[in-house]
């Protein structure tokens, strides 16, 4: 029985996202609504499983996700750090052109990916964390206009959106990734792998 419970997030996640894929394939304006739903349960999720109880611990993955969402600000303001793009609606509520949620996605992938970075050198960790994080962008950004998440310049994804995703990433990892990795979180992978496994089947298939 412990066991079983133990799954139970994992499981739910799983069909949260298998729900969604079936949504956004055959009913995509009704679900590309409910993104930040999908996300905020996610989210909620993992950080009932992360068993942190620590203020301290929440304290940094509000400062990522405020460090996060001014980046996002000064990306779609100059268009100098990741390129030209802007934000669609499915995401919700925006604040100075870019969702509040996004803010919150930057924090939320830092501690799924700081979940697989266990080598003893905190620089081999920050470059494993960015790389994770970055790949994860790359299947995100090939469905990203066609489910109104964000939109490039052109319909074009520059090169620079990864370079910067990566180096952006490092910094926070290499700043951050000691404080929010202390206890492993089995939910915060498998969401890590759903959510590579769920846009690389929307890639194919929307």
């Amino acid at each position: 029985m412990n066991n079983f419970k133990k799954h139970i997030p994992i499981t739910i996640l799983i069909i949260f996202h298998l729900v969604g894929l079936i949504g956004f394939l055959y009913f995509p304006e009704v679900f590309k609504k409910l993104s930040p739903v999908n996300l905020l349960l996610s989210t909620a999720l993992i950080l009932f499983t992360s068993k942190q109880a620590h203020i301290r611990f929440y304290a940094n993955m509000i400062v990522i996700s405020v460090l996060g969402f001014f980046i996002e600000v000064i990306g779609v303001k100059t268009g100098f750090i990741f390129g030209s793009y802007h934000y669609g609606t499915a995401m919700g509520i925006k604040i100075l052109a870019v969702p509040l949620l996004i803010g919150l996605n930057w924090s939320i992938s830092l501690y799924i990916t700081s979940q697989f970075c266990k080598f003893k050198n905190e620089i081999l960790n920050a470059i494993f964390g960015a790389f994770l994080m970055t790949f994860l962008d790359f299947f995100i950004e090939q469905s990203a206009s066609k489910l109104d998440f964000w939109y490039w310049e052109n319909n074009h994804i520059p090169i620079q959106n990864y370079i910067a995703w990566f180096l952006i990433s490092f910094i926070l990892n290499l700043i951050f990734q000691k404080e929010i990795n202390q206890t492993g979180n089995k939910t915060a992978k498998a969401y890590y792998l759903i959510e590579i496994t769920f846009f690389s089947i929307l890639f194919l298939l929307f």
